[in-house]
């Protein structure tokens, strides 16, 4: 009788193998996600918040623009250790004042919050360097399938009469954009190997709503409806001032983006 030898590895090792396997996928992932992270020379100020999942992560720093000019404060956003909004820059135009609102700003403090349990939130706050104390608070959610940030104005000073010209957040993607030259919200664009990302807003009290305009190629950028009868003003107030949450919301399906529970945590 002749016994042939079994080529089937045993049990023990088959599942060996599938956990070695995992193990891999889990540390690559976490390496991707570190370097991403990881602060560049030139960033300053560097904080970051995740989503409860561990999948979506979103950057806050302070960053220089052109060669030469003002820093000034920055984002982006990552899934799963990729860049999904590359560099984009934050601020307000405030009407008679330079420079902007979120330029040439040091970080004062920071605080972050997982008690929530759909999301976890960071709040850094900022002041202009040089200036004559204007602040800037940027308040920031992460949830397991999207972002929301929004600014918020302390009572100050400098801006105790509030005239804001416009919004400068910019909204910076790793593809090109095909959108009209203006485009109101929610504006849902489709993500490089698939799936959807949309941008809207929850508005809070006279702040006006935004619509959004090309930069260039690959990137948008936030713009106010104005006040009738000045052509030059779109918010005039005091502070404090709270404003409304820019939104941004990740799917595989298009058509159920906007029923995210994102908008309902905001909207409460």
């Amino acid at each position: 009788m002749i016994f042939r030898k079994s080529t089937r590895p045993p049990a023990h090792s088959t599942s060996r193998l599938a956990f070695l396997l995992a193990l891999a996928l889990a540390l690559a992932l976490a390496l991707a996600l570190a370097l991403a992270l990881a602060p560049t020379a030139s960033a300053l100020d560097d904080r970051t918040v995740a989503s409860p999942d561990g999948r979506i992560a979103f950057r806050v720093f302070v960053a220089p623009q052109e060669p030469g000019g003002l820093s000034r404060l920055a984002y982006q956003v990552l899934v799963q250790g990729k860049l999904v909004v590359e560099t984009s820059y934050l601020g307000l135009d405030i009407e008679n004042q330079e420079p902007l609102l979120g330029e040439n700003d040091g970080l004062l403090s920071s605080k972050t919050d997982s008690a929530a349990g759909d999301y976890h939130s960071l709040t850094a706050e900022y002041m202009q360097n040089g200036s004559i104390g204007r602040r800037i608070n940027v308040e920031i959610r992460v949830y397991n399938d999207g972002v929301a940030f929004r600014y918020v104005l302390p009572r100050q000073t400098p801006l105790e009469e509030l005239l804001i010209a416009d919004e400068v957040t910019e909204f910076r993607f790793p593809q090109k954009v095909e959108t009209p030259a203006r485009v109101s919200l929610p504006l849902i664009l489709p993500q490089p190997g698939g799936g959807w990302i949309a941008i809207t807003e929850v508005r809070a009290g006279a702040y006006p709503p935004a619509s959004l305009a090309n930069m260039d190629a690959n990137a948008l950028v936030t713009r106010l409806a104005l006040r009738r009868g000045t052509p030059s003003l779109a918010l005039e107030g005091t502070t404090p001032l709270t404003g409304p949450w820019r939104v941004l919301i990740f799917g595989a399906d298009k058509d159920r983006l906007m029923q995210s529970s994102i908008l309902h945590s905001l909207n409460r």
